[in-house]
């Protein structure tokens, strides 16, 4: 029996691009025939997993991760455990999750895989905070947390990420990766101790430079601000929403 061994190949599209008016171009970094042995290349080459309708999309991002194996972090004090099917109540806290934080939607959000996990979290027995895990060949990813903002004074967003970060290094993971790191709501990343971010060409340590990137991306608004940004990325992105 003949057995053929898919190569793992970057694949890049050139999707849109504007010469008119603007100078943008916008192409897209996509890594295909991905083995189980070959996730952990893809993750240190920077790739994230997306997953949609059960399709799963390796694509370039500035992806973080959180480096455990020199640095202490504490578990939480509520009641947790680790679920392999979505709770039932998954989609009632997304949505109390959403109106908060006034977000349209989250993509793919709620999606079912058999690569996904939860860590649970209760208060007096019942689930007030969920994260989402990504689950690789050996290596994990905290995908997504949503919580319900009952009880807003108890912080439950930076907790039960170092809680998380407690678990992974408790798992034996080298590294926890923390999704992408894009715009403002990305900043609270940088904080944490071992953090490191994909610059597209290595994993980088510079806070700063995240930082100042993270700020950078939420003030792009138009075609202008965007062309700004791709003629001279060292410069901050002009104001105008035109």
């Amino acid at each position: 029996m003949n057995v053929v061994h898919l190569i793992m190949q970057v694949k890049i599209q050139t999707n849109f691009g504007k010469q008119e008016n603007r100078d943008v171009i916008i192409n897209e970094i996509t890594l295909e025939n991905v083995s189980p042995w070959q996730e952990g290349e893809a993750l240190e080459k920077g790739f994230a997993l997306y997953i949609e309708d059960g399709d799963e999309y390796w694509y370039m991002a500035r992806n973080t991760r959180v480096h455990l194996l020199r640095h202490t972090f504490q578990p939480i004090e509520l009641e947790w455990e680790v679920v392999d099917e979505q709770p039932k109540v998954f989609k009632k806290i997304l949505n109390d999750y959403l109106q908060h934080n006034k977000f349209s939607n989250i993509y793919a959000i709620d999606e079912k895989n058999k690569r996904f996990k939860y860590i649970v979290y209760k208060v007096k027995g019942k689930i007030v905070a969920i994260t989402k895990l990504l689950q690789y060949n050996n290596n994990v990813e905290t995908y997504a947390f949503i919580w319900d903002y009952k009880n807003p004074e108890m912080r439950l967003g930076e907790k039960t990420l170092e809680h998380e970060l407690w678990w992974a290094k408790k798992e034996g993971y080298q590294c926890l990766y923390t999704g992408t790191g894009y715009e403002k709501s990305s900043i609270y990343k940088a904080n944490i101790p071992g953090f490191q971010w994909w610059t597209g060409m290595k994993w980088s340590n510079d806070t700063d430079k995240y930082i100042e990137l993270c700020k950078r991306d939420s003030k792009v608004r138009s075609f202008k601000a965007l062309s700004a940004v791709a003629a001279n990325p060292k410069e901050k992105p002009p104001h105008s929403d035109g």
